[in-house]
Protein backbone atom coordinates (compact mmCIF):
# COMPACT_ATOMS: atom_id res chain seq x y z
CA UNK A 1 0.00 0.00 0.00
CA UNK A 2 1.53 3.74 -0.38
CA UNK A 3 0.34 7.14 0.78
CA UNK A 4 -2.02 9.50 -0.39
CA UNK A 5 0.69 12.19 -1.50
CA UNK A 6 -2.15 15.10 -0.56
CA UNK A 7 -4.66 13.79 1.08
CA UNK A 8 -7.89 15.85 -0.07
CA UNK A 9 -10.65 14.63 2.26
CA UNK A 10 -11.40 13.33 5.25
CA UNK A 11 -10.96 9.44 4.34
CA UNK A 12 -7.65 9.92 2.54
CA UNK A 13 -6.54 11.32 5.73
CA UNK A 14 -7.70 8.78 7.78
CA UNK A 15 -5.80 6.35 5.75
CA UNK A 16 -2.69 8.11 5.09
CA UNK A 17 -2.54 8.37 9.12
CA UNK A 18 -3.52 4.79 9.64
CA UNK A 19 -1.26 4.07 7.33
CA UNK A 20 1.90 5.50 8.55
CA UNK A 21 1.21 4.32 11.92
CA UNK A 22 1.23 0.57 11.04
CA UNK A 23 4.56 1.62 8.71
CA UNK A 24 6.38 2.72 11.66
CA UNK A 25 5.49 -0.07 13.86
CA UNK A 26 6.52 -3.11 10.92
CA UNK A 27 9.57 -1.30 10.36
CA UNK A 28 10.43 -1.18 14.26
CA UNK A 29 9.48 -4.64 14.35
CA UNK A 30 11.96 -6.05 11.27
CA UNK A 31 14.49 -3.67 13.20
CA UNK A 32 14.03 -5.89 16.47
CA UNK A 33 14.36 -8.84 14.66
CA UNK A 34 16.96 -8.15 12.57
CA UNK A 35 19.11 -7.00 15.18
CA UNK A 36 18.45 -10.03 17.28
CA UNK A 37 18.95 -12.19 13.97
CA UNK A 38 21.76 -11.03 12.14
CA UNK A 39 21.75 -13.33 9.64
CA UNK A 40 19.24 -11.64 8.41
CA UNK A 41 20.24 -7.83 8.69
CA UNK A 42 21.30 -6.39 5.20
CA UNK A 43 24.85 -5.83 4.59
CA UNK A 44 25.00 -6.05 1.38
CA UNK A 45 22.06 -4.62 0.52
CA UNK A 46 19.74 -7.62 0.29
CA UNK A 47 20.02 -11.58 1.20
CA UNK A 48 22.43 -13.66 -0.53
CA UNK A 49 19.93 -16.27 -1.04
CA UNK A 50 17.13 -17.19 -3.30
CA UNK A 51 13.82 -15.92 -2.80
CA UNK A 52 12.24 -19.00 -1.46
CA UNK A 53 15.57 -19.85 0.76
CA UNK A 54 15.34 -15.88 1.69
CA UNK A 55 11.63 -16.61 2.76
CA UNK A 56 12.04 -19.45 4.88
CA UNK A 57 14.78 -17.90 7.21
CA UNK A 58 13.11 -15.06 7.80
CA UNK A 59 10.25 -16.42 8.71
CA UNK A 60 12.38 -19.10 11.28
CA UNK A 61 13.67 -15.86 12.51
CA UNK A 62 10.05 -14.57 13.01
CA UNK A 63 8.74 -17.81 14.52
CA UNK A 64 12.32 -17.92 16.88
CA UNK A 65 11.59 -14.07 17.95
CA UNK A 66 7.44 -15.04 18.79
CA UNK A 67 8.71 -17.69 20.88
CA UNK A 68 11.15 -15.74 22.91
CA UNK A 69 8.31 -12.83 23.33
CA UNK A 70 5.64 -15.39 24.35
CA UNK A 71 8.04 -16.93 27.05
CA UNK A 72 9.28 -13.61 28.56
CA UNK A 73 13.02 -14.50 26.81
CA UNK A 74 14.49 -10.74 27.04
CA UNK A 75 16.35 -9.84 23.86
CA UNK A 76 19.50 -8.46 25.35
CA UNK A 77 20.18 -6.48 22.03
CA UNK A 78 16.51 -4.88 21.67
CA UNK A 79 17.48 -0.48 22.16
CA UNK A 80 13.77 0.27 20.44
CA UNK A 81 13.46 4.22 19.46
CA UNK A 82 11.27 6.28 22.08
CA UNK A 83 7.82 5.56 21.86
CA UNK A 84 6.74 9.82 20.18
CA UNK A 85 9.08 9.14 17.23
CA UNK A 86 7.73 11.60 14.93
CA UNK A 87 5.81 9.68 11.88
CA UNK A 88 5.97 10.25 8.64
CA UNK A 89 5.66 8.49 5.24
CA UNK A 90 7.73 7.25 2.99
CA UNK A 91 7.21 6.83 -0.84
CA UNK A 92 9.40 3.82 -1.73
CA UNK A 93 10.60 2.78 -5.59
CA UNK A 94 8.18 3.79 -8.85
CA UNK A 95 5.37 1.84 -7.64
CA UNK A 96 2.67 0.83 -9.40
CA UNK A 97 2.78 1.76 -12.68
CA UNK A 98 0.12 0.17 -14.16
CA UNK A 99 -2.05 2.06 -12.00
CA UNK A 100 -4.06 -0.84 -11.16
CA UNK A 101 -2.51 -0.62 -7.32
CA UNK A 102 -3.50 3.22 -7.31
CA UNK A 103 -6.97 1.88 -8.20
CA UNK A 104 -7.44 -0.70 -5.30
CA UNK A 105 -5.99 1.94 -3.05
CA UNK A 106 -8.49 4.35 -4.29
CA UNK A 107 -11.20 2.29 -3.74
CA UNK A 108 -10.23 0.84 -0.40
CA UNK A 109 -10.36 4.31 1.25
CA UNK A 110 -13.72 5.29 0.74
CA UNK A 111 -14.90 1.33 1.75
CA UNK A 112 -12.65 0.86 5.00
CA UNK A 113 -12.64 5.10 6.08
CA UNK A 114 -15.30 6.50 4.86
CA UNK A 115 -18.10 7.95 6.93
CA UNK A 116 -19.72 4.17 6.84
CA UNK A 117 -16.31 2.31 7.47
CA UNK A 118 -15.59 4.70 10.82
Amino acid sequence: MTPVTNPTNEAEELYYRALVRTRVIVELTLGVVKNCFRCIHRFGGELQYTPLRSAKIVSACLLLHNRCVSRSIPDPNNHLPEEDMPIEAHVVGAGDRGGTGRQTRDEIIPEFYGRKGV
